[in-house]
């Protein structure tokens, strides 16, 4: 019903003695319009605001979902980083990780080389014009009760090249020292003996005086996994 014919409704309503102004009623009318309308618009806003919290936001007869990030998730640390000791004199840097093949031979050094035969292990030595020869001979790994668990290590050297076999899954960083002056060795997968490694550096680089050699092995998390004779001096620190 409009206006217009809102006062013609109330001028001609039979039985009243006091007819209503048209004007007050119709200004009344309006006011309870707008103040639906304020009311309406309230609880619209309110349903908006509650399904924004949860992901969705309702409009007219839609319904769109707001994307909502992942929740926040705490960063694991970076493991420890080793640091060379201020008391060694490193004359290398660290080599990647290798694989010694199946078939075949990994150099070594000049005239060394490494090669594995089941799982057997061998250092061998070909030197222009003398036949080549395995210093150590053919050495077995798996089932050597001499070597007990194989977890040991040890050090065999071969024209200033000291190596070392032992089994190892967790070894990521060796070095090797000799007085003052520290190598990084060249760490090397068996893969024709799983868990075992063959590490090797070449000490011919020394600029100091000869002394004994020894070795420590490190794992990825910077913890010292082992060494060869005990009681040396660390030459990593964290």
């Amino acid at each position: 019903m409009n206006d217009d014919e809102l006062i013609t409704l109330l001028r001609s309503e039979p039985g009243r003695s006091d007819p209503l102004d048209p004007a007050t009623v119709i200004s009344g009318a309006r006011r309870r319009r707008r103040a639906r309308m304020v009311g309406a618009g309230a609880v619209a806003s309110f349903a908006v605001a509650v399904a924004a919290g949860a992901g969705v936001v309702l409009g007219g007869n839609q319904t769109h979902e707001v994307p909502i990030g992942p929740p926040a998730v705490a960063s694991t640390p970076p493991p420890p980083v080793l640091t060379p000791s201020a008391r060694f004199t490193f004359r290398n840097t660290r080599p990647p990780i290798g694989t010694v093949p199946a078939k075949g031979e990994v150099p070594m050094a000049e005239h060394l080389s490494f090669a594995t035969k089941g799982t057997q292990w061998a250092v061998i030595s070909r030197v222009p014009g003398e036949p080549a020869y395995e210093p150590f001979g053919w050495r077995r790994t798996v089932g050597n009760t001499n070597l007990g668990d194989g977890t040991a290590m040890g050090i065999q050297s071969a024209g200033g090249v000291s190596s070392s076999v032992f089994r190892s899954s967790r070894v990521s960083t060796v070095v090797y020292t000799r007085g003052r002056e520290a190598w990084y060795g060249k760490v090397n997968r068996l893969a024709t003996i799983p868990g075992w490694v063959a590490v090797w550096a070449d000490l011919t680089t020394a600029e100091e005086p000869g002394g004994q050699v020894s070795v420590f092995a490190y794992a990825a998390d910077g913890t010292l996994i082992a060494q060869f004779p005990g009681g040396g001096q660390p030459p990593l620190v964290r």
